[in-house]
Parts: structure tokens; C-alpha cells; sequence
């Protein structure tokens, strides 16, 4: 990466921002990295009281590219009369799908990221287990990362997360559920602030675990009544160890307590405000998809599908819970970008690119035959053109179990 740090007067159109003066949570902007597109965006930053930039010259405009040869003596400058901005004038520029390069560029930094975040977080843990105390900026400065992460390549974010090992530790799945609950809440537009909050809950909501016997934290398939108890006060102890180390903040601090207490009638206190009582519940629906995903206290691990469908079928009669798990159904697609499917020919594909207004219709990346053959290079099936009674999807596979490289097939197609 070539980086240049520069005053933000020297920024234009065409250069792509990494970084600020000042944090990212005093802007008006949910990306950390992203390609100037207009001047209204350089005038955001502006008012948001950012004098210094640094820009990836790589990934767009150096200083140089932009900035006119200066004249030769005598010679005639002509200036163009300035031009007004009108942001709500839509982009004529067309979305295109992205390329399998680019795609298998995302998966392999999400793989990356994904682990280098686990190693951080079992260390942040692990002095909470010993101190009782947690690093609250620290577990700020996560979220903050995970969140800009999303942005930038949400779909490889949620592909990696089918790599997670079943019964996860505690850390790992609080990452997770800070993953899925920062791409839940973006789809569902929530606010930087509010993005913050619900991420930081997600990655902190079993942090009472930590000062729990692991033999309570693994939860055996049948425990007595006094370990249930045991293994409950973790909200509890979750809640004390937030209030000990000085975090201030109340949403944070009423997902971590009432994670557990999803049908529970909360009143309306300081913890539990309507925002709050939604960000429980949204944290708490993510926190079981994972326990079922991943087969949790000694359980059958579940494919999506089947959690999904568990999850409707576990709360239909609550509108507040079952809104939440259709809310996630969206966001994780019918057939996510990543995903690994079985056609009705016996062949296994990689969804490469979702069809616009057609989901259940996506371009695949064949890489399995039907006799389970290894296709190389792979074979493109856009699914729109296939004819009336041909291949259709039977269902997704784990790429895992299935002994399927992603990035290798993506990194095929792009060859």
C-alpha cells in the first residue's frame, strides 16, 4: 500500500481515503476506506472538522495526477466556470458485479482479518479472566475495526464465518455475533453510533463467562439445577464486570444483561429504553443462530437454512422476535455471495454474483462435476438463462466439509 498523508485541502475526486485526523466516530461517514466519488464528501469532512487526510495512492489519485502543469511564461490560462454539486442527483454510473479476482482478494483478507482478530481477542479475554476487569476501549477499538471491515467487503466477511470450528470459544463466538450484528444492523440502516453500540454488545455479551468454571462455560447437554443457575448469573457477572471497568455505555451495558431474556417482559428503565430493548433482542436472536450453527452444547451443527428456520419457528408466535429473524433471513441472502450450493445435476458450485431482483437466481462458478470431479477450470453458470426445467439449486453446502477452497476456485476463474 502506498500511503500519503496530506492537508485535506489537497484532497480531490479520485482519491482513496484510509484515514483521518480525528476519529471515524465524528464523522458522518459508516466507511473507513472508500474512493472520493464528489465534492460533497471532502466538504463532509470538512465540517466535521478534519484538517489531514492519508490516501492510498495505489487504489487511486496521487497528488501529482491531479494538479495542472504549471503555464509557461505568457501563456493563456482558461478557467472553467465552476459547476454546482447537487447531491441527491443519482449516479449514472452502473453497478457491476465484482470481478472473481476481486472476490477472492476480499476472502482472502476477511480469512486474514478473521484471524488475526481472534488471536487479539483471546488475549483481551483471557485478562478479563484473570483481572475481572475488561479493556473497554480496547473492545471499542474491535468493533470499530469489524465495522469497517464489514463496509468494505460484508459478503467475504459473512463466507469466512462458515470456517468458524464447531463449539467455539468465547471469544471467537463473540465475534461472530459482533460480525452478523453489525451487517444486520447496517441493512437495517441503524446510525454509526448505534452500529457502535450493538457491535461492542455482540462482541462483550458472554464476557461474564470468563470468571464461570469452564465446565460451566462448555454447557454439558443435561446440567443441575445449580449449575443452570451458575451458568445464568453470567449476564449478571457480565453486567458487573462493564460497571467495574468504567464503561458508560447503557446499551451496551442492557444487551450484555438481558441477552438471555428475550420473551421477558423488561420495563422501561435506563437499561432497557425501546432502542435498547431492540438491540437485545436483535443481539439475542444472532447469539442463537450461532449457538445452532455451530452445534453449541454438544449439539448436531445446523446448516443456516435449518437455524433460520428453527428460529422462525421458535418465536412466530412473538411479532417483536420473529421480525428479527426475518430481518435476518434478509440480510443473509437466500444464497449469499461465498456460498457453496448443490445443483439438482449432482454438481457443486460458488455463487459468484447476485442476480438483482432474482436471488434464488444467482451466477455460479461450477467447480465439482456431477461424478465429483474437480472442474478446472471452473464453469460459469448464470442461472437467468438456464431453460425451463433445467439445473435449479437443491441446497448450500458447508465449503468446510465439502473439502472446497473458495479462494482457490475464485483465483481459477480469475486465471
Amino acid at each position: 500500500m502506498a500511503q500519503r498523508t496530506i492537508p485535506l485541502t489537497r484532497l480531490v475526486v479520485g482519491m482513496y481515503l484510509i484515514g483521518v485526523n480525528r476519529s471515524w466516530l465524528q464523522t458522518p461517514f459508516l466507511r473507513h476506506k472508500f474512493k472520493i466519488k464528489d465534492q460533497s464528501e471532502i466538504e463532509a469532512l470538512r465540517l466535521a472538522g478534519i484538517t489531514e487526510v492519508t490516501i492510498d495512492t495505489a487504489q487511486g489519485l496521487d497528488v501529482a495526477d491531479h494538479e495542472p502543469a504549471r503555464p509557461a511564461l505568457g501563456e493563456t490560462v482558461l478557467v472553467e466556470s465552476p459547476t454546482l454539486f447537487h447531491p441527491e442527483a443519482p449516479s449514472v454510473v452502473p453497478s457491476l458485479p465484482p470481478s472473481a479476482v476481486m472476490l477472492a482478494e476480499n476472502f482472502s483478507k476477511a480469512k486474514q482479518r478473521r484471524a488475526e482478530f481472534v488471536k487479539r481477542l483471546d488475549d483481551l479475554f483471557e485478562q478479563t479472566r484473570k483481572t475481572g476487569l475488561v479493556q473497554y476501549d480496547a473492545a471499542c477499538q474491535f468493533t470499530d475495526e469489524v465495522l469497517g471491515d464489514v463496509l468494505d467487503a460484508q459478503s467475504a466477511c459473512y463466507a469466512v464465518l462458515g470456517f468458524r470450528q464447531p463449539d467455539p470459544t468465547v471469544h471467537e463466538h463473540g465475534l461472530t455475533v459482533c460480525t452478523l450484528s453489525v451487517m444486520l444492523g447496517q441493512a437495517l440502516k441503524y446510525s454509526r453510533e448505534r452500529l457502535q453500540q450493538l457491535g461492542t454488545g455482540g462482541l462483550l455479551h458472554d464476557i461474564g463467562l470468563t470468571q464461570l468454571p469452564q465446565n460451566i462455560v462448555k454447557r454439558p447437554k443435561t446440567m443441575s439445577p445449580a449449575q443452570q443457575a451458575l451458568y445464568e448469573s453470567h449476564t449478571i457477572q457480565g453486567s458487573t464486570i462493564l460497571e467495574k471497568s468504567g464503561s458508560p455505555d447503557r446499551a451496551v451495558l442492557a444487551i450484555v444483561k438481558g441477552h438471555h431474556s428475550l420473551t421477558a417482559q423488561i420495563g422501561q428503565t435506563e437499561e432497557a429504553s425501546a432502542a435498547h430493548l431492540d438491540a437485545t433482542r436483535l443481539i439475542g436472536i444472532i447469539d442463537q443462530y450461532d449457538e445452532l450453527v455451530t452445534g453449541q452444547t454438544g449439539l448436531t451443527p445446523m446448516s443456516s437454512n435449518q437455524a433460520l428456520t428453527q428460529l422462525y419457528q421458535r418465536y412466530r408466535a412473538d411479532e417483536a422476535l420473529s421480525q428479527v429473524v426475518s430481518h435476518l433471513i434478509r440480510a443473509i441472502g437466500v444464497y449469499p455471495l461465498y456460498s457453496v450450493v448443490a445443483l439438482s445435476s449432482g454438481e457443486l458450485a460458488v455463487v459468484g454474483a447476485i442476480t438483482p431482483g432474482k436471488a434464488h437466481l444467482p451466477l455460479l462458478y461450477i467447480c465439482r462435476n456431477q461424478s465429483g470431479a474437480t472442474c478446472s477450470p471452473p464453469v460459469s453458470l448464470d442461472l437467468v438463462h438456464e431453460p425451463e426445467g433445467g439445473r435449479t439449486i437443491r441446497d448450500v453446502r458447508n465449503a468446510d466439509r465439502e473439502g472446497l477452497d473458495i479462494e482457490a476456485v475464485l483465483r481459477q476463474v480469475a486465471a
